[in-house]
């Protein structure tokens, strides 16, 4: 329990230094969650990620409150990318503390959804990329990681 512990710790870590994501929702119904970019508002010791997603009008109100989604988070000149899935849910902010940490203002409130996603598989991938290696070398070091990988780790929150 203390590997998976230390194994959440790193993957929060990661995900609070990049902060930004592509959300996709899994729902079944003919009412969808548009695939956007999100961004982390707070990322809880117990695998929970809080965020904001767009969704206008009674449409949020139609659509279902759990269902399963995906974040992809990257940041250009980082050196990593982590793709989450879990379960995810559609919480009210009802006295606006999330609102209020946000990038958002009290106008675009309307047009949003808060959402809390339970981090169950988390996969790593570092990019460890040299600039000033020969074509050769860069060739080399493409097959080695694509057959050798050691910079993708998968993890499991079940």
């Amino acid at each position: 329990m203390i590997y998976q512990d230390e194994n959440l710790s790193f993957i929060q870590e990661k995900v609070k230094d990049i902060r930004v994501a592509l959300f996709k929702s899994e729902i079944n119904s003919e009412l969808q969650l548009p695939n956007n970019v999100i961004q982390t508002l707070k990322v809880e010791d117990d695998g929970y990620i809080w965020f904001f997603t767009s969704c206008t009008g009674d449409y949020a109100q139609s659509i279902e409150r759990s269902f399963y989604a995906y974040l992809d988070y990257y940041k250009k000149g980082t050196d990593c990318r982590i793709l989450l899935s879990g379960k995810a849910t559609i919480v009210d902010d009802e006295d606006g503390g999330f609102l209020s940490i946000s990038n958002y203002s009290k106008i675009t409130a309307g047009r949003l959804v808060l959402v809390k996603m339970k981090i169950m598989q988390a996969e790593y991938f570092e990019n460890r990329y040299q600039q000033n290696l020969s074509w050769k070398d860069k060739l080399k070091g493409a097959f080695q990681h694509f057959f050798f990988s050691e910079s993708h780790r998968v993890y499991d929150f079940n």
